[in-house]
């Protein structure tokens, strides 16, 4: 009764905490020799971090040169959502922007659903039908009100989210 793949990779991304410390700990040059078939001595993890960085550095460049290069904010936001999404590793990004109406503050979508290969006019969401939240509903709500970012792992645990949504993104 061994374990299916699928299980594990649900496990692990469940579970990222554990999944950082067991291939920190499995992750040794001895296992990389082993499995790579090549010698010990040439097994470097000296430069693991730098190339992180290095690519992490890339991708905010290419934000800058873009922030430069382009007068239209929207798809400079929308080029960020693109990168930030790849970097978080999420499912998708969302730009939600305030305004009022008689008084009384809400929350409109401007780009919906990015992800890293999003394309910008399919994100774009045009005036008649864009989703309209009030201040006091929802997680994006929550988050208007209280200025503070969220991360959401699971959103069938999100307190803020009552009715529960009517969909559920995965990985």
């Amino acid at each position: 009764m061994g374990a299916q793949k699928e299980d594990v990779q649900k496990f692990l991304d469940g579970n990222p905490t554990f999944a950082k410390s067991y291939f920190t700990k499995k992750m040794t040059q001895a296992s990389i020799s082993k499995v790579a078939s090549i010698p010990l001595k040439q097994v470097d993890f000296s430069q693991f971090d730098e190339l992180c960085q290095v690519e992490e550095s890339q991708i905010m460049y290419e934000l800058i040169k873009d922030m430069q290069e382009n007068v239209n904010m929207e798809k400079v936001v929308f080029k960020i959502l693109k990168r930030i999404s790849a970097l978080l590793h999420a499912d998708c990004c969302s730009l939600f922007m305030y305004r009022q109406r008689n008084g009384v503050g809400e929350l409109a979508t401007r780009l919906f659903n990015v992800t890293s290969s999003s394309d910008f006019d399919d994100c774009v969401v045009p005036p008649d039908s864009e989703i309209v939240y009030p201040l006091d509903l929802g997680l994006v709500g929550h988050v208007a009100q209280t200025k503070k970012p969220v991360n959401v792992t699971d959103v069938t645990e999100v307190e803020h989210l009552h009715p529960p949504p009517c969909f559920v993104l995965h990985s």
